[in-house]
């Protein structure tokens, strides 16, 4: 079951991301932690704060603090909080799509990119608000390093997909790849990035049966539209 989403409206001018804890703390991992576990609590941490406070307003101890470790944690498993940060867009790439960019491998289907980016967008609601916050808004922060992991890396594989869906006859041959690339994550992100309006206009829920009847619209809506003998303007 999908979480229910729930973008969270910026923060009061008065609040502030708590501050460390004063008494003081032994440096390192807490005892009995494995590297694993620290590194779980330092990304869940990161996660909460930046989408409550945004990018800039949390400090590589708070985060420290607030996941119960040393803040030197932060540069010891992640080079900084820009790798911090980097590690959590990373880590909402479904597998499919995270190996066909490792590996260099045969593109998904173009039908399973609609899906899975569909999910990740579902599954993970708090992207929605980093991305307003964060990257849309002019001088964004983590613009160039959102496009580095996103869409810079994720566009190629999607056209290279598309290119290879039509050599094989799969799609009709006279689309434009780029905007085909466009439609797909358009169809595929919008319904979430947009969810305070598209929820109260068009009813969009972000449960598991509205991710499943929108994933069945959108997937026959691009086949009628994309399959050879379909509809050509």
């Amino acid at each position: 079951m999908v979480n229910k989403i729930a973008l969270t409206a910026r923060a009061p001018a008065e609040e502030a991301p708590p501050g460390p804890a004063r008494k003081r703390r032994a440096r390192g991992r807490p005892k009995g932690a494995s590297a694993g576990q620290v590194r779980e609590r330092l990304l869940r941490a990161a996660r909460e704060l930046f989408l409550r406070y945004g990018y800039r307003a949390v400090s590589s101890r708070q985060i420290g603090a607030a996941a119960g470790v040393n803040f030197a944690m932060v540069r010891y498993y992640f080079g900084g909080k820009p790798g911090l940060y980097r590690e959590i867009l990373q880590g909402v790439l479904p597998a499919p799509i995270a190996g066909a960019l490792q590996m260099g491998g045969s593109p998904p289907k173009l039908a399973d990119i609609l899906s899975n980016i569909t999910r990740v967008w579902a599954a993970n609601p708090w992207i929605a608000g980093f991305v307003l916050r964060e990257v849309l808004v002019p001088g964004g922060p983590m613009r160039s390093m959102f496009l580095r992991e996103f869409p810079e890396r994720l566009a190629p594989l999607v056209e290279r997909a598309v290119r290879a869906e039509i050599e094989r006859g799969a799609l009709r041959s006279d689309l434009d790849p780029k905007l085909l690339v466009l439609s797909v994550v358009s169809l595929a992100v919008f319904p979430f990035l947009g969810f305070p309006l598209t929820s109260r206009v068009f009813g969009v829920s972000n449960d598991e049966e509205f991710v499943t009847r929108f994933l069945r619209h959108t997937q026959a809506l691009l086949a009628c539209g994309v399959a050879p003998g379909g509809w050509a303007g």
